[in-house]
């Protein structure tokens, strides 16, 4: 009887054993997933970051005026270029509701027009930053 009790003992250690195996894997598991999810969303932000800061350096390219800039990308004119805001699905949105901003400013020197093209999370990190020149033209658009 005593071997008896001897051998179920062992065989509980072993499958406690074998519980705390599992329950460890399982939880790296569970963070692996949690950061490949934050990675995943980084990645979709720089991707249409890249594509929004594109498109603002096309029509930096197109238009002179930093009005006439805005109002082709949907934004809001400043002194020195303007700003675009959009929501979580980048389509873009009143500043009030804007998870993305991009910024275009606009300076000229030597014949040339630069641009710095700045887009943002909301709260001001930096996704991606895009510099752009074109040579200056009479009149603009």
């Amino acid at each position: 009887m005593r071997r008896q009790q001897s051998k179920s003992v062992v065989f509980l250690t072993e499958l406690l054993l074998a519980l705390m195996i599992f329950a460890l894997c399982s939880s790296v598991c569970a963070g692996l997933f949690a950061w490949s999810h934050r990675i995943e969303e980084q990645s979709s932000a720089l991707s249409h970051a890249v594509v929004m800061a594109q498109s603002g350096a096309e029509a930096f390219k197109r238009y002179s005026a930093p009005d006439t800039l805005a109002r082709m990308m949907e934004g809001t004119a400043t002194d020195s270029g303007c700003t675009i805001y959009y929501d979580k699905d980048w389509a873009t949105t009143a500043s009030d509701g804007a998870a993305y901003v991009m910024t275009i400013q606009l300076r000229q020197e030597a014949g040339l027009r630069f641009a710095e093209i700045l887009v943002s999370v909301q709260d001001g990190v930096a996704v991606y930053r895009l510099e752009a020149s074109a040579l200056r033209t009479e009149g603009g658009l």
